[in-house]
């Protein structure tokens, strides 16, 4: 069956060599992808500047460290002669976007990469969305969290508010994909670029991992409906997956 996850997980086997890389998995959050990419036999570092994300990655057998990718140590720099080797590849899965300031993160990870290595960025475009896709993701939203499956911010009493503003709010933090874009092919050289969905994916993280096994046919079908939308023209892509090269 073709989820979500098995999505991902088949294009990071595109674009990330079998044999086993030092990885940097930079924002891990609760581990996930680290998790998979031990599984795969990669020598994975997983860090994430939120200390719930660490300890949730920890629980799960993932041993994350809690660090500020814009600070994290290189090697050879008088900070980091004690954290090995360069990598051989950085990963970045829904993190970029909430690394601030962006030019002292993607600095910092370029730095950390052996010449010639990978920058493998998996990435939310809240720029990209129109007042179609800010409804739809309200909507269904809205709809699960009514079924008490998810933690979604719901506005009882505020059925007419635009939802394009409203989107707009939830985002000021967020970086916007142009200038993520425009900031990565300032330091590497892009090699591939291709505009995905997310409004399913940003949906499920509101669920309850109390149930996320029950409900994970419906955040799939969610998936499977956004997708037939774009197809259908009626709703637009608002992710990307891109890899880049340090020369």
């Amino acid at each position: 069956m073709d989820t979500m996850d098995n999505h991902q997980h088949a294009w990071l086997s595109e674009v990330l060599p079998s044999a086993a890389r030092r990885v940097l998995d930079a924002g891990c959050g609760r581990g996930d992808l680290a998790a998979e990419l031990v599984r795969r036999g990669h020598e994975v570092t997983a860090i994430d500047i939120s200390t719930e994300a660490v300890e949730a990655a920890r629980a799960a057998g993932v041993p994350a460290l809690r660090a500020d990718i814009t600070t994290y140590p290189v090697p050879g720099d008088g900070l980091g002669d004690d954290v090995g080797s360069l990598f051989d590849a950085v990963v970045m899965s829904l993190s970029l976007h909430h690394m601030h300031p962006l030019d002292a993160a993607l600095d910092r990870v370029s730095a950390l990469l052996k010449k010639g290595g990978l920058v493998i960025v998996d990435e939310f475009a809240w720029d990209w969305a129109d007042r179609a896709a800010a409804a739809w993701f309200y909507d269904a939203g809205s709809l699960l969290a009514a079924a008490g499956v998810a933690d979604f911010p719901r506005e009882p009493g505020s059925p007419g508010r635009d939802p394009v503003e409203r989107w707009r709010e939830a985002h000021l933090d967020h970086t916007p994909a142009a200038d993520m874009l425009a900031a990565l092919a300032q330091r590497l050289e892009i090699t591939s670029l291709r505009r995905e969905p997310y409004l399913s994916r940003y949906i499920g993280g509101y669920v309850s991992r109390k149930v996320m096994n029950s409900t994970a046919e419906v955040i799939n079908e969610l998936w499977r409906i956004e997708r037939a939308r774009i197809s259908a023209g009626t709703l637009p892509l608002t992710g990307f997956r891109l890899t880049a090269r340090k020369m």
